[in-house]
């Protein structure tokens, strides 16, 4: 499925009811997918991830929060990327994740400006409000 998708999430339940929504409609079925998300410190980026995860079989239990300073949490073949702490490429090739992104798999990407790669599915985090969010999807 391509193109674009605007959604206003105003609560956890909303984010939730979202994530699950673009994991079926984008992520479902695929071997390998490449998910950015982009937004700005404390937009919804790790929940949306976590609720993600719950879609895909991973109970909340499992989760392991933001890998800020692991850089990478690992679900069997789903991936949760943390970029914020690295500054170039050289520190992403110095990690290790460019090998990570040659491989089969879902990854969902926080902070991934930093990387010369093109992701199957972009999401946007905006803040409109303590509790709004507006949520950008575009898969092409």
């Amino acid at each position: 499925m391509g193109g674009s998708i605007n959604l206003v999430s105003k609560s956890l339940d909303d984010t939730k009811m979202i994530a699950h929504k673009i994991v079926e409609d984008f992520i479902l079925g695929k071997n390998r997918c490449i998910v950015f998300l982009k937004g700005d410190l404390g937009s919804g980026k790790t929940t949306f991830v976590r609720f993600a995860l719950e879609k895909l079989g991973i109970k909340e239990d499992k989760f392991n929060g933001s890998p800020t300073f692991t850089i990478v949490n690992e679900y069997g073949n789903v991936f949760h990327i943390d970029l914020y702490r690295l500054k170039s490429k050289e520190d992403v090739f110095g990690s290790g994740i460019d090998e990570y992104l040659t491989k089969d798999g879902i990854f969902f990407v926080e902070w991934p400006e930093i990387l010369d790669i093109k992701p199957d599915v972009l999401i946007e985090f905006l803040d409109i409000s303590d509790k709004e969010r507006e949520i950008h999807v575009y898969s092409g």
